[in-house]
């Protein structure tokens, strides 16, 4: 990538989106239930960010919560349960503006928690925790999205049969759970539980997508490292998209421009892009003034971390107004675009 093996002089740098100063956050809500016993809340249990460590919130007597966390920001919730249950991570979401809602925690207890772990030949290391990582999710029907957790109860089971899933980075296949939410190596595809669960996943983000014939499902991004459990269950993980619907935009693209700025080097202008990302994406940077390109586009694969990427000025772009477009897309195939202004020092 072009980020550079350089450090260049910056004659500007701007925050992209709102001033730091506004520091606008977004909501993460949800309830914490028992696995197999979505009648059973866990009250009291803390709901915490991998990626920010000083935020939580502490379930209520119906194992509701509400978690402000920053927006435009790559977040990975989890759940700390009092003594019974395990541990449970959601996939990443990256914050967009819009509360992220019934974003919920499916933990299991320990019977259960070590009865499927015997079942699926799952190796527990001296903490109790999976020596690797798991994921696990739901191919859930479009009639549990949007509506509120006793309708969500009502409608289970609420998984599509006939799917089949995979992640980008490749992994085995997946095993599948039949309709006694037992998971089942002898099934290729969903039944009507809908779930689906891999049990031993090395570190790493893998974007997971799952398919059929008939129906279409959101992928989601699941964040793995050793002894973490990754349940994105409904009603978001790999849920249904019914006509002619879009992912929801915090599912989609863990990743976004942070700063652009102006700079120079060997006599040339440069506009620098620092991004961070929490998946593997593919950037597409294209800048304008008044219409017209003013640099070659630019095509690149980013890695995980922090990202940085220039684009040479053409020496007749103007000093003034431009704008930066950059297009993140994620291993799906799912597209986020940013249109960033910036202001162009005088020419050589």
């Amino acid at each position: 990538m072009a980020a550079a093996a350089a450090v260049l002089p910056l004659a500007a740098l701007i925050e992209a989106g709102p001033a730091a100063s506004a520091k606008p956050t977004v909501t993460i809500s949800g309830r914490a239930y028992v696995f197999n016993h979505s009648e059973t809340p866990i009250a009291g249990a803390t709901i915490r960010v991998r990626e920010l460590p000083g935020a939580s919130a502490i379930a209520d007597a119906n194992g509701d919560y509400r978690l402000t966390v920053p927006d435009d920001a790559n977040v990975t919730p989890y759940i700390e349960p009092p003594a019974g249950y395990h541990e449970i991570d959601l996939q990443t979401f990256h914050t967009r503006g819009k509360a992220i809602e019934n974003a919920n925690f499916q933990t299991p207890a320990d019977a259960e928690y070590t009865g499927l772990a015997a079942l699926l030949s799952v190796p527990i290391g001296p903490d109790g925790r999976p020596e690797q990582c798991a994921i696990v999710t739901t191919a859930s029907a479009r009639n549990v999205r949007g509506v509120d957790f006793e309708t969500f109860r009502a409608r289970t089971p609420h998984g599509v049969p006939g799917a089949t899933a995979y992640a980008k980075p490749e992994l085995p296949g997946p095993i599948y759970f039949n309709d006694s939410v037992i998971p089942d190596p002898s099934r290729n595809e969903t039944s009507g539980d809908g779930g689906i669960i891999w049990t031993e996943v090395p570190a790493g983000t893998y974007r997971v997508i799952t398919e059929s014939a008939s129906t279409r499902f959101a992928s989601f991004l699941a964040t793995c490292e050793p002894g973490r459990i990754v349940n994105a269950n409904p009603p978001w993980g790999a849920y249904e998209l019914a006509g002619g619907e879009r992912p929801l935009r915090a599912g989609v693209v863990a990743g976004s421009v942070v700063k652009v700025g102006n700079g120079r080097r060997a006599g040339n202008r440069l506009v620098t892009a620092k991004l961070r990302i929490a998946e593997p994406l593919r950037a597409k940077f294209v800048l304008r003034q008044d219409g017209s390109r003013i640099a070659r586009r630019r095509t690149e694969q980013l890695a995980v971390g922090v990202a940085k990427t220039r684009l040479r000025v053409a020496m007749e772009a103007e000093r003034g107004a431009a704008k930066l477009k950059v297009r993140l897309i994620d291993a799906a195939g799912d597209a986020i675009t940013d249109r960033l202004g910036l202001r162009l020092p005088r020419g050589p």
